[in-house]
C-alpha cells in the first residue's frame, strides 16, 4: 500500500519533469520562432542617471569613448576609466581627447581581454581611487552581459553601479530586428550570456 509520504514524493518528482519538459518546449519553440524584437530589447540595460564618480567605458565599438565623452561633458562623472586591452585603450582615450575631454581625467586599463577582465580590472582602479559610483557604458546589445559580469565582481564592494548603452550603435533601429546583421549579434550575445551564466554567476 502507497504511504502518504510516497505519494507526496511522486507528485513533486511529476511536477519537476512537467516543468522540465515545458522549459525544454520552451526552448524549443523559441528557437524554431525566434520572438527577434524581444530577444534584442531584453539584451538592453537603460538605467535612469545621476552623477556619479567614474565613467567606465568597455573596449570594443568607436562609438562607445564618444558616449562616454557626452556624458562626461553633461558633468555625470569626473573621471572616465577606458578599459581595454593593450593600445586599444589609449586609442579610446585619445578619441574622447578629440571629443572633449581632458587628458588628466581618463584612467586607462590596459590589461582586460574579455567583458569579465573589463569588470575585474575596473574594480581595482575604482576601488584603489576610493570612487563610490560608477555608470557603466556599452553598446546596447552588449549591456546585459555586462551588467551580470559587473554586478557579479561587484559584489559586496558596496559600489553603485548604473547602466548607460550608447545611442549610435546601430543596433535593432528599427525596434523590430529585422536584419541579419542584429539577428546575428542577438545570438551571439544570447549564447555568450548562457557561458557567462554558468562561469561566473
Amino acid at each position: 500500500m502507497t504511504t502518504f509520504g510516497e505519494v507526496i514524493r511522486i507528485n513533486i518528482k511529476v511536477w519537476c519533469i512537467a516543468i522540465l519538459l515545458c522549459f525544454l518546449l520552451g526552448i524549443i519553440i523559441t528557437l524554431i520562432y525566434p520572438p527577434w524584437p524581444l530577444l534584442a530589447r531584453l539584451l538592453v540595460v537603460q538605467d535612469r542617471l545621476t552623477k556619479v564618480d567614474v565613467l567606465v567605458t568597455l573596449g570594443g565599438d568607436s562609438e562607445r569613448e564618444l558616449y562616454a565623452a557626452e556624458l562626461y561633458r553633461l558633468g555625470l562623472a569626473p573621471k572616465i576609466i577606458m578599459s581595454g586591452c593593450g593600445s586599444s585603450a589609449s586609442k579610446m582615450a585619445k578619441r574622447a581627447v578629440k571629443a572633449g575631454v581632458d587628458d588628466s581625467d581618463i584612467l586607462l586599463e590596459e590589461h582586460a581581454e574579455s567583458t569579465y577582465e573589463n569588470a575585474l580590472f575596473s574594480k581595482e582602479i575604482i576601488l584603489a581611487q576610493n570612487f563610490k559610483s560608477a555608470i557603466i557604458v556599452s553598446s546596447p546589445y552588449h549591456m546585459r552581459r555586462t551588467k551580470l559580469a559587473f554586478e557579479r565582481v561587484f559584489k559586496n564592494t558596496g559600489v553603485k553601479l548604473l547602466y548607460s548603452p550608447t545611442k549610435d550603435s546601430g543596433f535593432n533601429v528599427d525596434g523590430q530586428c529585422k536584419s541579419e546583421r542584429d539577428r546575428a549579434i542577438v545570438r551571439r550575445e544570447y549564447i555568450k550570456f548562457i557561458y557567462y551564466w554558468f562561469r561566473y554567476w
